[in-house]
């Protein structure tokens, strides 16, 4: 499985959100920097999909073509 960057995420809390509005979509997602994005400066999170669910996942969080 080849993982894609999905989105960045401002904290944990919308990460997750998002990670699971994919599952209940079927998409298995990994978010990366979820612990250290807690603490300045090293804020935000980064939400990977694979890369055959990446346009799918995309439509289902209401990225734009502009965002992508």
């Amino acid at each position: 499985m080849k993982l894609q960057r999905l989105t960045d995420c401002g904290n944990g809390f919308e990460a997750n959100l998002l990670q699971g509005r994919l599952a209940s979509n079927g998409i298995r997602s990994l978010i990366k920097n979820e612990i250290t994005c807690c603490y300045p400066p090293m804020s935000g999170c980064v939400l990977f999909v694979d890369d055959g669910d990446l346009l799918k996942a995309q439509r289902i969080i209401g990225m734009t073509d502009a965002e992508a």
